[in-house]
């Protein structure tokens, strides 16, 4: 059971606090880890909020800078783990904290932390870091607002999974109070630039079908031609989530050490047990493998 209490009372005994997100982030990791920042910076303005990782996303203007606090201001924290579903996904360095905390909505593998709340119900981190903030009374202001709901709209392919549900649309009703303003977010996360719009072009020719899957190969050959980074290249799944007939669709995408990262996904088959079989993970209808090692054959 979620216990945001618990998780009230935690952050109410630290001075200090420092947030954590996984490795090869997405808007969720972000979106749940700054949106978290901001609610406590607006909630606690004389406690020291610190996040944590390496900028590894699209729309830096729209990110925030990350504070990467020293290791001796992470021993006296409570750290708290966002979006992460094992341990070699973040940085050892959380364990550094006198305390941990993890909140995350992926299907639960093993222990992380000290204290957990995990909601595979949800619809994201995002989602349970909003929930956290309506249990416990805290103001949500606009900063806050703005990226949780970019963490929500994008784990929820823009309100389109069925995780979104009447629990989602009553969080979000509250989300909205803050009076942020939806279609500046939308057009900061979903706008892309030129290059990227050509390329996306391109690759729903190269798009493969068998049976009821749909696959795209995308090289590093491309890519570059393409001038569009690794992560735009992964943002390209969802080029075949529409698709009439297609129940399943997978990429792989080369990266420069000639290594393929892949994704799957499904409407309603699970297929996560066939990336845990090749050391993957994730959702029951999302998941990942990354990377795998090409071999010609």
């Amino acid at each position: 059971m979620n216990n945001f209490k618990l998780f009230k009372q935690k952050v109410e005994e630290y001075q200090d606090i420092t947030i954590f997100r996984h490795t090869n982030s997405d808007f969720d990791a972000y979106g749940s880890q700054l949106g978290l920042k901001h609610l406590l910076k607006e909630n606690y303005p004389d406690k020291n909020i610190y996040c944590y990782g390496e900028q590894d996303i699209i729309n830096p203007e729209f990110i925030d800078a990350m504070e990467n606090p020293s290791d001796e201001i992470i021993k006296q924290s409570l750290s708290i783990v966002l979006d992460t579903s094992t341990i070699d996904r973040v940085t050892n360095k959380f364990k550094l904290a006198k305390e941990s905390f993890r909140i995350d909505h992926h299907p639960f593998t093993g222990q992380v932390c000290d204290n957990e709340i995990i909601d595979t119900d949800a619809s994201s981190a995002s989602q349970l870091v909003l929930e956290a903030a309506i249990e416990n009374e805290w103001s949500i202001n606009i900063k806050a607002a703005q990226f949780i709901y970019a963490g929500i709209s994008t784990d929820t392919v823009k309100m389109t999974i069925e995780k979104v549900d009447s629990r989602l649309f009553y969080d979000l009703s509250i989300l909205l109070k803050s009076g942020m303003n939806v279609n500046y977010v939308n057009r900061m996360v979903y706008d892309e630039n030129k290059e990227l719009f050509v390329a996306r072009n391109y690759l729903r020719n190269q798009i493969k079908f068998v049976k009821d899957v749909a696959y795209l190969y995308i090289s590093l050959e491309e890519m570059e031609s393409y001038k569009i980074d690794l992560d735009e290249a992964k943002g390209c799944i969802t080029l075949m989530s529409n698709i009439k007939g297609i129940n399943k669709w997978v990429s792989f995408i080369e990266d420069e050490d000639h290594n393929y990262y892949v994704s799957l996904r499904s409407h309603q088959i699970p297929i996560s047990d066939v990336a845990i079989k090749f050391g993957g993970g994730g959702h029951l209808l999302a998941s990942g493998i990354h990377p795998v090692t090409y071999k010609q054959t």
